[in-house]
C-alpha cells in the first residue's frame, strides 16, 4: 500500500493542492490548537503547516509530529516546513502495525485517513490512548454514504467510516462538534465536488 501512494505523490506534487481543509480552517477559529500534536496520514502537510503558521503569528506554543506512510510525502512535507522556517518531527509510520503512546499530546488531527474496519479500530483507540485529559482529536473524514457520490475517498466501503463507530470510542468525552453530512469540497486532484463526511472535534475526558 505503501508504495501505492509513493507513487502518486511522486507523480503528482500537492495532490491534495495546497489549502489546508476548510474545516480545519473553520475549527480552529473556534478552538486554539496548541501544544504538542500529532497530525496523522498527513501527506504533503497541508494542514499541519497552516495550523503550525497560525500558532507562529498569533504566538502560542506549538509542536508538531506528522506520522504517514508515504515517504515520498513526508520528503515533500519536509521540503515545505523547511521553506517556512517550521519545524516538524516526520515519522514514516504504518497505522496498521503502530504503537500508541499513552497520553502524550493535546491534540490529535486526522483529515481524510481512511484503512480497513480493523484498523480504523485500533486508530481511534490509539487516539484516544495517546491523547492528554482534556486534549482533542479533530478531524474529518468521509463516511460510508460518500461511495454513492463518487467525488474522493475510497472506492471500498470498508475504507469509509460509520459515525456510531467513532462515537463510540469516544463515548465518555465531550462532543464539542459532530457533523454528517454533505459539503463541498476542491482539494487538488482527487478530491472534487459535493462528498458526505463526518466532521467533529471532541475533547477527551479522562479520570485522574
Amino acid at each position: 500500500m505503501s508504495q501505492h501512494w509513493n507513487e502518486l505523490y511522486a507523480q503528482t506534487q500537492d495532490l491534495y493542492g495546497t489549502a489546508a481543509n476548510l474545516f480545519i480552517q473553520e475549527i480552529s477559529d473556534k478552538i486554539r490548537i496548541e501544544g504538542k500534536i500529532l497530525a496523522i496520514a498527513e501527506g504533503e502537510g497541508r494542514n499541519i503547516l497552516y495550523l503550525a503558521e497560525r500558532a507562529r503569528q498569533q504566538g502560542y506554543p506549538f509542536s508538531v509530529e506528522v506520522w504517514d506512510y508515504s515517504d515520498v510525502a513526508l520528503k515533500h512535507l519536509s521540503s515545505k516546513a523547511e521553506a517556512q522556517g517550521i519545524n516538524i518531527e516526520l515519522k514514516n509510520v504504518d497505522l496498521t502495525t503502530a504503537q500508541w503512546p499513552s497520553q502524550c499530546y493535546q491534540n490529535v488531527i486526522c483529515v481524510f485517513g481512511h484503512f480497513d474496519t480493523e484498523t480504523q479500530k485500533q486508530v481511534l483507540e490509539g487516539i484516544r490512548k495517546s491523547l492528554l485529559n482534556g486534549g482533542w482529536f479533530i478531524g474529518e473524514l468521509y463516511s460510508k454514504e460518500q461511495i454513492n457520490y463518487k467525488t474522493g475517498g475510497p472506492k471500498n466501503i470498508e475504507y469509509l467510516y460509520d459515525p456510531w463507530d467513532i462515537l463510540q470510542v469516544f463515548k465518555q468525552d465531550h462532543i464539542h462538534h459532530f457533523y454528517v453530512g454533505e459539503q463541498e469540497r476542491q482539494e487538488g486532484e482527487l478530491h472534487c465536488g459535493k462528498c458526505h463526511v463526518i466532521q467533529f472535534a471532541i475533547q477527551v475526558i479522562k479520570s485522574k
